[in-house]
C-alpha cells in the first residue's frame, strides 16, 4: 500500500470533478433519462417499493438539477427540476401503484 499525500488526493479528486463537469456540459437534456434507474417490481412490498423509488428519485433529481444549472442557469432551478423531471416520474409511479394488485403474500426477507 502506498502513502498518498493530501496534495495527491486533492489532485485526483479535482480531476474527477473536472471529468464529471465536462460530462454534464456535453450532455443533452434527453440524456438525463439514462440517469433514471428505478424499475418497478410488483413483487416487493409497498414499503420497500416506496423506499427504492425515493432513493432513485433523489439521485435522479440531483442529476437533473446539476444539468439544469449548467445549461439553463441557477434561477428557478428547483421549480424547473420539479416540474420537468420529478413530477412526471411521480405521476408514472403513482399510476403503476394504482394499477398493480397487491401481492397475495408479502415478500419476506427483502434486501
Amino acid at each position: 500500500m502506498t502513502d498518498e499525500t493530501e496534495d495527491e488526493i486533492g489532485r485526483a479528486l479535482s480531476g474527477m470533478m473536472r471529468a464529471f463537469t465536462a460530462e454534464y456540459e456535453q450532455m443533452q437534456e434527453v440524456d438525463l433519462e439514462d440517469r433514471w434507474h428505478f424499475k418497478f417490481n410488483p413483487a416487493l412490498s409497498l414499503e420497500r417499493t416506496l423506499y427504492e423509488f425515493h432513493g432513485m428519485l433523489t439521485l435522479y433529481a440531483g442529476s437533473c438539477r446539476r444539468w439544469e444549472e449548467m445549461h439553463n442557469g441557477r434561477s428557478c432551478v428547483v421549480e424547473r427540476v420539479r416540474d420537468k423531471y420529478i413530477m412526471p416520474k411521480i405521476r408514472e409511479f403513482a399510476a403503476q401503484i394504482r394499477t398493480t394488485p397487491a401481492p397475495v403474500h408479502p415478500t419476506q426477507g427483502e434486501r
